[in-house]
């Protein structure tokens, strides 16, 4: 049997992220706040310099 996010033509990022917007959209409004803090990631790539 083939994933539903496989079926939908989704990576698993895509398919975990929507998922997880929903989650967040679903919460009562005083938790959304805390969730979209706790969601707000930042990622920061550094190449390394060959030596």
């Amino acid at each position: 049997m083939v994933a539903f996010w496989k079926q939908a033509s989704l990576s698993y990022i895509q398919y975990s992220r929507i998922c997880a917007q929903v989650v967040r959209a679903a919460l009562k409004p005083q938790y959304q706040a805390e969730a979209k803090k706790a969601a707000d990631v930042r990622v920061k790539l550094n190449k390394l310099k060959e030596t």
